[in-house]
């Protein structure tokens, strides 16, 4: 399935073959729901509700991105599963939390190496909108290294790199689909 992008730099958008690769490491979505915070395209929700994901929240401070966002999940027929905030995270976290949600896989691709990364596990650590099997999915540049372990619950990251593109799953040990596969 495809779907339409912005030309020019209003994104990065996660390959193809990345988000395969994240996909294969997360195991099934089946009837899970979905956060997807700078949301961009939204092919991560759109690629989880089109395998089985029940629902997704997408958030996205762009205009043009969120606009976009909307043109795609109509086009796939999934707007229906899902909610889209046109919003900063910085807002939206504390709102889903004021509002009682709570998510399966929780996925981050911010713009690299703007510090995003760690501001938002910082503000979900602050605000959780997770439950003991949630997994958290960062999208990241190899250059902003490794500074999660000082999250609770977020121990054992699953890490790969794809480039530049680093991708880690994180959540406790009880969740099978985070751990090693024979």
């Amino acid at each position: 399935m495809s779907i339409t992008v912005l030309p020019g730099a209003v994104a990065r958008y996660t390959s193809s073959k990345v988000r395969e690769a994240l996909f294969n490491m997360l195991g099934s979505v089946e009837g899970l729901s979905i956060l997807d915070l700078f949301a961009g395209s939204g092919s991560f929700s759109i690629e989880a509700l089109s395998r089985g994901a029940a629902a997704a929240t997408l958030v996205e401070a762009n205009r043009k991105m969120s606009d976009l966002i909307g043109k795609n999940l109509a086009r796939t027929d999934l707007d229906k599963y899902c909610q889209v905030l046109h919003m900063d995270v910085r807002y939206a976290v504390p709102l889903l939390f004021v509002r009682n949600c709570v998510y399966d896989v929780i996925f981050m691709d911010p713009p690299y190496e703007m510090g995003y990364v760690t501001q938002t596990m910082a503000l979900l650590e602050k605000h959780p909108l997770r439950n003991s099997d949630t997994v958290t999915i960062a999208e990241y540049s190899r250059r902003e290294g490794d500074s999660f372990s000082r999250f609770e619950g977020l121990e054992g990251a699953k890490t790969r790199r794809y480039g530049d593109t680093i991708i880690s799953l994180f959540n406790d040990d009880k969740t099978p689909a985070l751990k090693e596969r024979p």
